[in-house]
This record gives C-alpha cells, sequence and structure tokens, in this order.
C-alpha cells in the first residue's frame, strides 16, 4: 500500500513555493528588525547607550541594510565616544545609500568631532554636493576648512550657512558666533562684533555668545563692561553637549579684565581658578 506524503502548512510552503517562503521570512525578519530599531531609538533618547546598541545589534542581524539602524548605531557611538564603531556604521551606510546626503554628513560629522578634520572633508564636501542648501552642512563644513588653515574657503562656506538660515526665517546663533571667531581670530573686530550682537539678540542666554562679547569688549579696552559679559557667561551652562567656551577661558577674561580695571584681589582670584582648570579642547 502506498504510504500518503503529508507536510504541514509551513512546510508545504517551504517546499512547494520557496520564493513565497523567503519573502516571507524576509518581511518578518524587516519588521522585527523595525521594531529593535524603535526600542533602540527609545533607549538613546532615555541615555541608555549600550542597551541601545544591543538593540541595534539585534536589528542588523535580522536586516544588516537597515541604514536607519547602521545610523542610529554611529549617533549613539558618537554619544558613548565609540568613533571607530560609528565611523564603521556609517561607512556601511554610505555603501548601501551612497546617494543620501545624510550619510555623506553624519560621516563627515563623525570626523569632524574626533578632530580628524582631513578625513572629515571629503564626505561633507559630498553631502554639499547632494543635498546644497542644506545650511547645516555648510556650518560644518566651514568648520572644517577653518580648522584645516583654508580660511577665504571657510568664510565663503559661513556665508552660504548664514544665507540659507536666513532664507528658512533667521540665522542661527550657533553659526553666528563660530563665524565671529573666526572674524576675531583675523582682527577683522568690527565685523565679528556685529555677529556676535546678532547672536546675542536672537540668543541672550548663550555663553558662547557672552564669552566672545566680552573678549571684543576687552579688545577695545571697555573693561568694566567686559566683566559683566563675561560674569554672565560663567553662569550660563556649557553648550554643545560639553563644548564651547569653558570656564577655564571665562576666568582667564575675567583675570585679564579685572587686571586691567585695578581690581588686582579679584584678577587673582580667576587667574587661580583658570590655573587650576585643565586645559579642554573647544569645538
Amino acid at each position: 500500500m502506498r504510504r500518503s506524503l503529508f507536510l504541514s502548512i509551513p512546510l508545504a510552503i517551504c517546499f512547494l513555493f520557496p520564493a513565497a517562503f523567503s519573502q516571507s521570512t524576509a518581511q518578518s525578519d524587516s519588521h522585527a528588525a523595525a521594531a529593535l530599531h524603535q526600542k533602540a531609538a527609545a533607549l538613546f533618547r532615555q541615555g541608555q547607550y549600550e542597551q541601545a546598541l544591543a538593540a541595534l545589534d539585534e536589528a542588523l542581524k535580522l536586516d544588516p541594510k537597515l541604514v536607519p539602524a547602521l545610523t542610529l548605531k554611529a549617533r549613539v557611538a558618537m554619544a558613548a565616544n565609540r568613533f571607530d564603531l560609528a565611523k564603521a556604521s556609517l561607512s556601511q551606510a554610505v555603501e548601501f545609500e551612497p546617494g543620501a546626503a545624510y550619510n555623506h554628513f553624519l560621516l563627515g560629522f563623525c570626523y569632524y568631532v574626533d578632530n580628524d578634520f582631513k578625513n572629515a572633508l571629503p564626505p561633507l564636501e559630498r553631502s554639499r554636493q547632494l543635498k546644497p542648501d542644506d545650511a547645516r552642512t555648510h556650518f560644518y563644513l566651514a568648520l572644517t576648512l577653518e580648522a584645516l588653515a583654508r580660511v577665504d574657503d571657510a568664510i565663503a562656506s559661513y556665508e552660504q550657512s548664514l544665507k540659507l538660515e536666513k532664507d528658512r526665517g533667521a540665522a542661527l546663533a550657533d553659526t553666528l558666533v563660530a563665524y565671529a571667531r573666526l572674524l576675531f581670530t583675523l582682527g577683522r573686530y568690527g565685523e565679528s562684533e556685529s555677529l556676535i550682537d546678532r547672536a546675542l539678540a536672537t540668543a541672550p542666554d548663550s555663553r558662547d555668545a557672552q564669552y566672545e562679547k566680552g573678549r571684543l569688549l576687552f579688545e577695545r579696552r571697555a573693561y568694566a563692561e567686559a566683566i559683566i559679559h563675561g560674569k554672565k557667561a560663567l553662569e550660563l551652562p556649557l553648550e554643545f553637549l560639553g563644548a564651547g567656551a569653558t570656564e577655564r577661558q571665562i576666568h582667564f577674561l575675567l583675570a585679564r579684565a579685572y587686571a586691567k580695571s585695578g581690581q588686582k584681589e579679584l584678577s587673582e582670584i580667576h587667574l587661580a581658578k583658570f590655573r587650576a582648570a585643565p586645559p579642554t579642547l573647544r569645538r
């Protein structure tokens, strides 16, 4: 007697319709990967970086080409100061979606915040080519060019960033302050102060803008006013996740301004605080 062949429905689909089974499995994995990506995003917002990275690793096992997971993994890795991991993830994202300006921007940004300006330049330039109306890209390109001592190119990028920001409503204080700093180093104090005044009008509680205004007033020998802005800067929190004008820099400004004002005791207090604070890189 011939034995009848019996297969369960899932196995029948697998054997008789392998393409359909594969597609169904792929869709299931894709949905699971997307859910893990969302979970990782929530963990990232809560500051749980290691847990977020673990969820993203699981997501990428299910869908290795899930670019949003790769870019989020890079952002989490940067927040955890794991720049090699961030660069590796972004290199994959660029490989999978070479036409996406955001992927190139993030890669350039990652190199920039890791102080590797030479390698930051190509992806930022590529991002600008792909999306020329993105003010943020022009801004970080300007910062990178400035770090590479390409002053004229940096100025052109700052100007373009300000133009694009104005077209969209108003210039951002961050851009105004960064551009003003460059002009300050070039001795173009009048132009620098004009930008700082615009920044303060936009963001009066900007620690960086208050500090830069104090420096400009010191150069104009308006020491009492420089002290006012220096003290204000000291009361305000650090900007850019810990970057920006440091307490050490502000104490040095105040020490000099008090000294010029003949207030030796206060000058010595701030000079001692300046010397006690460790040097910190300002990006």
